[in-house]
């Protein structure tokens, strides 16, 4: 009789637990979501599968490049990244930027020598600079995304995965003076130089 009084007790309680959790955290939500790490320009953020830094941020209205200049019809913000991949080699498809009201915009395929994906060979650190066409709002508040999986309307390309979430550094104050830029910025092909050697 105890025995089975002491087995009801503990289905009760057990519904009880599993009932408090369902009401309490949303698993349908949080088993997709990304596991987000947070940095800005200049730290280096250790993902499961490769390091992401942000070494530099351009705002110009043309890129420099083969065969030829690129013109904005915003503005090119152009980030340059550092990437080692670490135990293996991996495809690094996922980069994009978002801005202070969340609107997002994937790398431009009109600038040659940017990327929208990169190809990292393990222990081999890679640089590669990121283009993206903007309008004035998205300066403000820009965060550059880097994860393994291309961003989709639905994230599903990247749920449970690791993602690299890197402020740029852009506040309200500096947007105005970042738009008036007009020195072209000469981008080369990612590889093992760095940006800036590889533009002298």
């Amino acid at each position: 009789m105890r025995r089975t009084i002491a087995m009801g007790a503990f289905v009760i309680a057990a519904m009880g637990l599993g009932r408090l959790i369902t009401d309490h955290v949303p698993l349908e939500e949080s088993a997709d979501k990304p596991f987000v790490h947070h940095a800005a320009v200049d730290e280096r953020v250790a993902l499961d599968y490769a390091d992401v830094t942000v070494t530099d941020v351009h705002v110009t209205p043309t890129i420099m490049g083969s065969p030829t200049a690129s013109a904005a019809g915003g503005r090119w913000l152009v980030v340059d990244t550092e990437l080692l991949a670490g135990r293996a080699p991996v495809t690094m498809a996922g980069f994009f930027l978002i801005d202070a009201k969340d609107h997002r915009w994937i790398p431009s395929t009109r600038a040659q020598e940017c990327e929208q994906s990169v190809n990292l060979s393990a222990g081999v650190r890679a640089y590669a600079s990121f283009c993206f066409d903007i309008p004035k709002h998205g300066l403000e508040g820009a965060r550059l995304i880097a994860t393994r999986g291309p961003w989709t309307s639905h994230e599903s390309e990247f749920r449970r995965d690791d993602l690299a979430d890197i402020d740029l550094g852009i506040a309200a104050s500096e947007v105005d003076g970042l738009w008036a830029l007009t020195a072209a910025v000469n981008v080369k092909q990612s590889g093992p130089l760095t940006p800036q050697e590889a533009r002298r």
